[in-house]
């Protein structure tokens, strides 16, 4: 809590700059005020003699209203004399003996605004009368009535006149605490502000941090008008202006306090939404003369509003989060009773500061409740990185695993296909060279079928060097597999009695067919003429071929008896034929040949490959 001792401290160090001693500084706390429209002081006007401090509480006739103050004082024999004012509000000439010798800026709007700028007027000793002598003060503003802060009416402090060297430190002092450190602050809370809210912008689950950043940053904006003299606006305009700017302040400290207690409230939000478009609205529209009392309407509702929405934030973060209940809630209740002191100050139920008192405390809280979210949006980025690194080592570990069992599973596939390996070889031993080793020694009985034995043994030995190439062969040009099958079918049905009419496209010779494919398509062809021979009967067989880059189609027709192919006996071997096409992902058809017989169709994709590159293979044989 040490910030609120500075708090104080701010305050007890301003008190003696207040009580300096006056030795040799005459107080001038009574004058003549008339109303003028003249730029040049006139004097023999009737007017009224009032005391200093001395405040526009009446109703004026023009806006923005100027009168003269008429002071009179002796020469104090001062070396280096000047004057001093404190408050002159909105802004100020000094005529000495009918000769202008100070002023603060422009006299018509848009005026210079220097209601909380003091006024140090140098002026040469050569002007001064040993008695009599004629102060001029005129001021231009407007009343009380007509703006939205009591330290913005119009009027006059005590005129302090002596040397230089006794004015200029209560001048410096009140330079300080009015502009130069509200100018520091407005400005440092703009970028912590900034900062904060970039901060919930870029942890969307921070929220709160979006919405305190944006308050302060309107905070700094609305405190400009303690030192921004020049504004391309009227005086009314900028009441307004800076008013306005109070309904999406409170938009931002009420979503703030909601969501720091994780309990948002979706309708509250558009109300006050809603709040910032009708409180312009309202200030245009209210006559100017009910400016003030509208403003300090607004000021009680908005401290309502704060009073609601704390509550609300007390009764969750004492149930939800009590940890933050007693320091969120204490710079809170300052802020409420700044606050309330503000409002009685504009109500006139409170003398007016010195200093303007809500716009130099508030940063102090803002900043004690600016550290405390910061240090809890790098607790929980600490906590992130403590979770990511967490989540990048469970990250390792699972990758690691995964790697285990990928290779595991490879080996398991590998193992599969090894044993589907070796179920298609025992399939292609007991289906071929099984049968036909049957058959061999079955004729070997019988001494007249020695010539039919060495066939069959040839044919054996022709089938295991089929297969073995397949499982070791290279791939073949496919000219010369497509020579190899017109030999092997034009003999074999030849020596059956067939005639062969063969039909086959010339590929290119860098075209090359796999091993496995070659193995596949070339049993399917040989049973497929062996069904021919054996079963059809036939005098005639076509058999045509023709390959392509992405396709094989091949084609064994006959003339003979035929068959229903619907109830294909499997013991012509056409399961096996259906299973060897499966193998390649081919598509085979049986059907049966107008006029007589049976025609089988295969088409088979084809992944070629060229010369010594490969394009693919044809499948998993």
């Amino acid at each position: 809590m040490a910030y609120w001792s500075c708090i104080f401290l701010l305050f007890f160090w301003l008190a003696p700059a207040q009580a300096q001693s006056r030795v040799g500084v005459r107080v001038l706390d009574q004058a003549t005020v008339t109303h003028s429209g003249s730029v040049t002081p006139v004097h023999g006007m009737p007017g009224a003699v009032i005391a200093l401090p001395h405040a526009w509480l009446d109703t004026p006739t023009t806006l923005p209203d100027q009168r003269w103050y008429h002071l009179t004082f002796d020469d104090g024999a001062w070396v280096l004399p000047a004057i001093y004012v404190e408050r002159a509000c909105t802004n100020l000439e000094v005529w000495l003996n009918g000769q202008l010798v100070g002023g603060g800026g422009a006299m018509l709007e848009p005026l210079t605004r220097n209601c909380y700028f003091p006024h140090l007027v140098r002026f040469p000793r050569s002007l001064l009368y040993s008695t009599n002598n004629q102060l001029d003060i005129r001021i231009v503003g407007y009343p009380q009535t007509h703006v939205a802060s009591r330290q913005r009416g119009g009027g006059l402090s005590q005129v302090l006149i002596g040397e230089q060297a006794d004015l200029a430190p209560r001048s410096d002092s009140r330079f300080f605490w009015n502009i130069l450190l509200a100018q520091v602050i407005g400005i440092c809370l703009f970028l912590v502000g900034l900062v904060i809210a970039a901060l919930g912008w870029v942890r969307k689950q921070d929220q709160h941090n979006l919405y305190f950043g944006l308050a302060l940053m309107l905070w700094s904006l609305m405190g400009a008008r303690l030192y921004v003299q020049h504004l391309p606006l009227t005086v009314a305009t900028s009441e307004i202006l800076f008013t306005a700017l109070y309904a999406p302040f409170a938009f931002a400290v009420v979503q703030f306090l909601m969501h720091y207690v994780g309990q948002p409230r979706p309708w509250v939000r558009q109300i006050l939404l809603w709040q910032c478009v009708a409180l312009p609205m309202l200030l245009v529209l209210v006559p100017k003369h009910s400016l003030a009392i509208t403003a300090t309407a607004v000021y009680a509702g908005l401290g309502v509003e704060f009073l609601l929405s704390f509550a609300f934030f007390a009764y969750q973060s004492w149930r939800l989060m009590r940890r933050d209940f007693w320091f969120m809630g204490a710079n809170l209740v300052l802020l409420l009773v700044l606050t309330a002191a503000e409002i009685a100050i504009q109500s006139g139920w409170l003398a007016l500061p010195k200093i303007h008192l809500l716009h130099f405390a508030m940063p102090a809280i803002s900043f004690a409740m600016g550290v405390r979210l910061v240090r809890q949006f790098a607790a929980a980025l600490s906590e992130s990185e403590r979770l990511n690194r967490e989540l990048e080592q469970r990250v390792a570990d699972k990758t690691a695993e995964i790697a285990r069992s990928y290779a595991q599973l490879s080996d398991l596939r590998a193992d599969q296909a090894a044993a589907s390996e070796r179920q298609r070889i025992a399939s292609d031993l007991h289906d071929d060279l099984g049968a036909q080793l049957v058959t061999i020694a079955q004729a070997s009985l019988y001494p007249t079928d020695i010539g039919r034995v060495a066939e069959l043994a040839r044919q054996a030995l022709s089938d295991m060097r089929l297969s073995v190439r397949g499982l070791t062969g290279e791939p073949t040009p496919l000219p010369h597999v497509l020579a190899d099958w017109r030999s092997e079918t034009v003999e074999r049905l030849t020596l059956a009695g067939v005639t062969v009419l063969w039909n086959a496209n010339d590929p290119p010779m860098d075209w090359m067919l796999p091993a496995r494919m070659q193995v596949q398509v070339t049993r399917i062809l040989r049973e497929s003429v062996s069904n021919v021979i054996r079963h059809s009967g036939a005098h005639t067989c076509w058999v045509t071929i023709h390959v392509a880059s992405d396709q094989l189609n091949l084609g064994v027709e006959d003339d003979g008896r035929g068959f229903d192919t619907g109830v294909a006996s499997q013991g012509h071997g056409l399961g096996n034929m259906l299973r060897r096409a499966r193998v390649l992902s081919a598509n085979l058809q049986l059907v049966p040949r107008g006029g007589g017989g049976v025609c089988i169709r295969l088409s088979v994709p084809l992944a070629l490959q060229v010369g010594d590159q490969a394009m693919g293979q044809g499948g998993n044989f």
